[in-house]
């Protein structure tokens, strides 16, 4: 029995990162990629007033309007005011986007996620029988 209960764990994580490669992949090739500024950068703290985490505010434009958003990642070094970075932008959502080099990284990461978990998945299952 504990060897299906580990085998189902295993496809719902294998279900979770099909759901997160599939967004990334529909930003990819949905999405527009855009040179964005950095316009800004904040420190984000702990409650012991330790960095934990850069938060970039970008400048982009689309179809002749420019937007200013945060970035949701937190990155550990922050990026130079002025510095340019390659966005995919969703254009219907613009709050929406993620950095170029991220999204290629994630796809990646998040393939050999599924294919780990599903091996797991598949040996749990068939030590069950």
């Amino acid at each position: 029995m504990k060897d299906i209960i580990w085998s189902i764990i295993g496809i719902i994580i294998a279900v979770c990162g099909t759901v997160y490669i599939s967004k990334l992949i529909y930003l990819k090739k949905k999405g527009k990629l855009i040179l964005a500024e950095v316009v800004s950068v904040n420190e984000k703290k702990d409650r012991k007033g330790r960095i934990t985490a850069y938060i970039h505010k970008l400048r982009f434009e689309i179809d002749g309007k420019v937007y200013e958003k945060d970035d949701r990642s937190g990155f550990s070094q922050p990026f130079k005011v002025g510095e340019k970075q390659l966005i995919y932008v969703n254009p219907t959502k613009t709050e929406s986007f993620e950095y170029e080099n991220e999204v290629k990284k994630n796809i990646v990461i998040t393939g050999a996620m599924i294919v780990i978990a599903l091996v797991f998945s598949i040996k749990w299952l068939l030590g069950a029988f």
